[in-house]
């Protein structure tokens, strides 16, 4: 599969499971079960909500790395300095590794809270 469709199909999928989690939610509240025993015996809410932020980074990455291949380019970026064209990989590759770190201090912050 080319990495186009793919990303075309995380994109889709992840946004389709955003849908079902916030509607597993939403039954939760109106059901009148949602309280904070709940949430903290719940192993299903838990998972899913992993699932959710896993896959919420997912799509933030795709997002943004799409934003980085088309506007961190050295043609967009001679438009505003000849030198930082020269640099245009060299700051893709960066603004792409700050948002994987970040995505990743993401998913370890909320694991620790659901999950200890």
């Amino acid at each position: 599969m080319k990495l186009g469709k793919f990303i075309w199909f995380l994109q889709r999928y992840t946004a389709i499971y955003f849908l079902l989690f916030l509607g597993y939610l939403d039954f939760i509240l109106f059901t009148g079960s949602f309280s904070f025993k709940f949430v903290n015996d719940s192993f299903t809410l838990k998972v899913l909500l992993s699932i959710f932020i896993i896959l919420a980074c997912l799509h933030a990455f795709v997002g943004l790395w799409t934003i980085g291949t088309d506007y961190l380019t050295t043609r967009t970026l001679s438009f505003v300095s000849s030198f930082l064209s020269t640099y245009a990989n060299f700051l893709r590759k960066c603004f792409e590794l700050i948002f994987i770190l970040l995505g990743l201090s993401l998913i370890i912050f909320y694991f620790l809270i659901i999950w200890f």
